[in-house]
């Protein structure tokens, strides 16, 4: 009987993997039908924090906003084309935001930054406890 069991078990582990291990692009306007080659990444934007703080980005453009109920700590955005983006950072309650720096040096004392992507980089924001 256990055997029994475990083998339905793992025959429904299994069932459920396969159908959500399909390869799909983030960028796609029907994500049944794209695959990843499909699209050729030439940069990838990494935003990451070093303390406790927020960061949301978008396309120059667009509205930037945080997400309150999920606030995003880090992200990776991979480019298909160059493109200009607005990042932001917010303190967590107890911390102040220090700076942003650009692949570990130094870039900006300002919250918001507004970068040029055509290439591999990764932003920090750096939070400090107050």
């Amino acid at each position: 009987m256990k055997k029994l069991i475990c083998l339905l078990l793992a025959a429904i582990l299994m069932m459920g993997f396969t159908a959500c291990s399909g390869s799909q692009s983030a960028d796609s306007a029907d994500p049944g039908t794209a695959t990843e080659e499909e699209y050729e990444v030439i940069a990838t934007l990494m935003i990451n924090t070093d303390g406790m703080g927020a960061v949301a980005y978008g396309l120059e453009g667009e509205e930037v906003e945080f997400d309150e109920d999920f606030p995003k700590q880090n992200a990776m955005v991979n480019l298909t084309e160059p493109g200009t983006y607005v990042i932001k950072a917010k303190p967590d309650d107890g911390w102040k935001f220090v700076k942003w720096t650009k692949d570990g040096e130094d870039f900006s004392e300002e919250q918001d930054i507004t970068v040029e992507v055509a290439e591999n980089v990764e932003y920090v924001a750096v939070f400090e406890a107050e």
